[in-house]
């Protein structure tokens, strides 16, 4: 089975250059430690859960929530640390609407058309969904909910009319204040969302314990690397942080207090 490399999930075509650089970093610190059959190139234009199904999955990246809920057989490596976050190894989603949009909090958008990129996602939904939970009485709060896929593909949503409101993570967020100003510019953050775990760095289970221990260091060594520090700009990476032992206990009670609250799922 070949191995494969993915870190899609902060990879606009803007910052594939970078993710590329990081990766051949990454790529030949496992070789120089004699991990065999390293993947010269990064994985693009496959679907997340190919991807984290894949038993070759050597290093990839995956959001905490479908991690803890359907993907726990992956072994999370840590979790990266960003520029502009306010406590390392989390962020937040901006919850936004368009500049010219009325809103003033968050309970003038009852009713409103709501963008996420995903019914499973943590910044995407459930962060958004346990803002709302308070608010919406056990009701139906949003409508409709429309599903684009992407985080980007959310913000150019609201900002071209077609959807009121999304929650957009603060990582993706600053990646198209910098690739895609004219989307950025169109929208004005409402509120914010409670922080979570960064998306966590990844290998498959079957991978040997002695390539998890050198894909730890080896992520460690890239990311204080001072070759590779515009790369790492360009991406907002600043460092790493262990994963917190309770991280799929934290998702279930986020959950929990969701149904408690009378409002299990964004509608």
């Amino acid at each position: 089975m070949a191995e494969i490399a993915w870190l899609g999930m902060y990879d606009h075509p803007g910052q594939h250059a970078a993710n590329d650089a990081l990766w051949a970093g990454i790529a030949e610190d496992l070789r120089l430690r004699g991990v065999r059959g390293v993947p010269a190139r990064l994985t693009r234009g496959v679907g997340t859960g190919e991807v984290w199904s894949h038993p070759g999955l050597l290093l990839g990246m995956i959001c905490t929530r479908p991690w803890a809920l359907a993907h726990d057989r992956l072994r999370l490596l840590g979790h990266p640390v960003y520029a502009g976050t306010a406590t390392p190894g989390t962020h937040r989603s901006r919850i936004v609407v368009r500049r010219d949009d009325p809103a003033r909090a968050l309970a003038d958008l009852r009713g409103r058309r709501v963008a996420i990129n995903d019914a499973g996602s943590n910044t995407g939904m459930a962060l958004l969904r346990d803002r709302i939970a308070p608010l919406a009485g056990g009701a139906p709060f949003f409508a409709p909910v429309i599903e684009t896929g992407a985080h980007a593909r959310s913000a150019e949503v609201v900002a071209g009319g077609r959807a009121d409101v999304a929650a957009i993570d603060e990582v993706t967020f600053a990646a198209l204040a910098r690739f895609a100003p004219d989307v950025t510019g169109a929208l004005r953050t409402l509120d914010w969302s409670a922080p979570a775990a960064t998306p966590a760095f990844v290998t498959a289970a079957t991978t040997p314990p002695e390539v998890v221990a050198r894909l730890r260091s080896g992520l460690d060594r890239v990311l204080a690397d001072p070759v590779l520090a515009e790369a790492r700009a360009v991406l907002g990476l600043t460092g790493i942080v262990p994963s917190r032992a309770d991280l799929r206990a934290h998702v279930a009670r986020q959950d929990a207090a969701a149904a408690a609250a009378g409002y299990p799922a964004l509608a």
